[in-house]
């Protein structure tokens, strides 16, 4: 398994890229970083229209998410005191 950053360490709003999953694919989202109450990221799936879903989220609270459905996603971090970045693992 392969670990990228896909967020590098900050404290402004900053997306992703884009990343597809095809059918049987998985991928798991990490924050990395020292953890506080503050540090949330949401996760977006993308519509036929490019438009952006909230799909769920990825916080100091619950650092990890396993995203196992086809299609086209996007993390976007939050706003925070606190300087973090986003992994994934493929």
């Amino acid at each position: 398994m392969a670990t990228t950053s896909i967020i590098a360490d900050g404290i402004t709003e900053a997306p992703s890229g884009d990343f597809t999953l095809a059918a049987g694919e998985s991928t798991t989202l990490s924050i990395r970083g020292v953890l506080v109450m503050s540090q949330t990221a949401s996760i977006q799936s993308k519509q036929s229209d490019n438009s952006y879903t909230p799909f769920g989220e990825i916080s100091s609270q619950e650092p990890v998410k396993v995203l196992a459905a086809a299609g086209t996603y996007r993390v976007v971090r939050r706003v925070t005191a606190s300087s973090f970045g986003v992994d994934r693992t493929t």
